[in-house]
């Protein structure tokens, strides 16, 4: 859950929540200072919810290219034997046998 919250939603929702910590300290700074506070509900809404696709799609690249295994292994799914629950692991791969290939 918390992998799904850092990769998917937490990019998403971050320039949204820069934008209405900006629109809460201006309007505290009008307030002491004079002069308008900025509206939250008139915010450019598109744009941030453009600027927070673009971020979650950025990491979700990241991690597509930091986090995989190298070309010459192949992933083993999580599996049982003897009863015992085999966690996911990266082995080598085999090459396939050689010898005359068969027509056809």
């Amino acid at each position: 859950m918390a992998r799904i919250l850092i990769t998917y939603v937490v990019p998403f929702l971050l320039p949204m929540a820069v934008y209405a910590a900006w629109t809460w300290y201006r309007a505290r700074y009008a307030a002491a200072h004079g002069g308008a506070a900025p509206r939250l509900e008139r915010g450019p809404w598109p744009l941030l919810m453009f600027l927070g696709a673009l971020s979650a799609f950025a990491v979700l690249g990241a991690t597509a290219f930091l986090r995989g295994g190298p070309a010459d292994q192949r992933y083993v799914p999580p599996h049982v034997v003897d009863g015992e629950v085999v966690p996911g692991h990266m082995e080598p791969k085999t090459s396939p046998p050689s010898g005359p290939k068969s027509p056809g």
